[in-house]
């Protein structure tokens, strides 16, 4: 389908980049969403078939584009986990506009930035017309992985000092301290060796790729293309989320400002989470709707897609087929509960 794409917000670290089109008549028209992607390891081109498929129930699908920090300057400031809560509310309230209205969706790690951000603009009495969570770990206490595990056990101090490396003076991110890409490659080789041993769906999904390109846009090449990421957030995110689990516990403030799930009150919710997930495992994503006491229950839903892992939740066929058609319909709630009667 033919769409624009336009780089419409510059913050000091992220952009947003947006892709409209022109749909037919009564399908999304005017319809906005921002996709609030993870920093991860994986660049934000990984949200590209979740991007394309939203395209075909919005107008204007936007993404959070996160760069890789060995190319931001020191002189742009850091980057931590209120800053990406902070930047990511900036992006949804320029994509709103005067009339409000965005639609947010975080995928995996992005859904605890879309929540913080839901909720600061809500409390601003700029609340987003739906938020979907997919996958995300907005209570990793509930059903632990493996990783859990593991955060539990290390000191943080060791992390850091295992970890993060300082950016030489080769790049115009010279002196920023990195979570480094080559780190992550050799993490994710051990989590798709894993995945291989336990009969995990990732290494089939990635030998028969059912993307809506998988010629030009390999999920392979999506993967596997790594980037750095800012050590200040890596830290901040590994302390906030896994160690104090601070959203779940109702601890967790940005900018010396509470972030409260009560403060969403007309906010349609959706939470989608994989069957068989190993990242953020069932009922993680789940557990946001007990944060959100103030939300009406008609307006509350929640899928589990059978024997899925987690890039089923944003890529491929199934992803179209029962992602998609969730989202669609808890959009079209929210926008209904704002219409006016005739």
């Amino acid at each position: 389908m033919p769409a624009t794409e336009l780089v419409g917000v510059r913050l000091p670290f992220g952009q947003m980049r947006s892709f409209a089109r022109s749909g037919p008549d009564g399908l999304g028209r005017g319809r906005r969403v921002l996709v609030v992607a993870p920093i991860a390891g994986a660049y934000p081109f990984l949200m590209r078939d979740l991007i394309v498929a939203l395209l075909g129930i919005a107008d204007t699908v936007a993404v959070t584009d996160w760069p890789n920090a060995r190319y931001v300057p020191v002189s742009a400031g850091r980057f931590g986990f209120a800053e990406n809560c902070m930047e990511t509310a900036q992006m949804a309230r320029a994509l709103a506009g005067d009339d409000g209205g965005v639609h947010m969706v975080g995928v995996c790690q992005g859904a605890l930035p879309a929540f913080a951000a839901a909720c600061l603009l809500a409390a601003a009495g700029l609340p987003p017309a739906s938020l979907s969570l997919i996958g995300g770990p907005i209570d990793p206490s509930r059903n632990p992985t493996r990783l859990w595990r593991v955060l539990q056990e290390r000191s943080l101090e060791a992390l850091e000092r295992q970890v993060i490396e300082t950016v030489s003076s080769a790049f115009p991110g010279a002196g920023r301290r990195i979570f480094p890409a080559w780190r992550q490659i050799d993490a994710f080789a051990l989590y798709l060796w894993r995945q291989s041993l336990s009969g995990g769906d990732l290494p089939f999904r990635l030998a028969f790729d059912d993307g809506d390109d998988p010629l030009r846009f390999p999920l392979a090449r999506l993967c596997w293309n790594m980037m750095d990421v800012a050590g200040e957030f890596f830290m901040e995110n590994v302390a906030t989320v896994f160690r104090e689990n601070a959203l779940a516990r109702d601890r967790l403030t940005i900018a010396n400002q509470a972030v409260r799930g009560e403060a969403l009150t007309t906010t349609a919710l959706l939470t989608i989470e994989g069957e068989m997930d190993d990242i953020s495992a069932r009922t993680q994503t789940e557990a946001a709707h007990d944060l959100c006491v103030n939300i009406p229950a008609g307006l509350k839903r929640q899928v589990v897609v059978p024997n899925a892992g987690h890039f089923t939740l944003f890529y491929g066929r199934r992803m179209r087929e029962i992602v998609l058609p969730a989202l669609a319909e808890v959009m079209a709630a929210a926008e209904d509960s704002t219409r006016p009667a005739a």
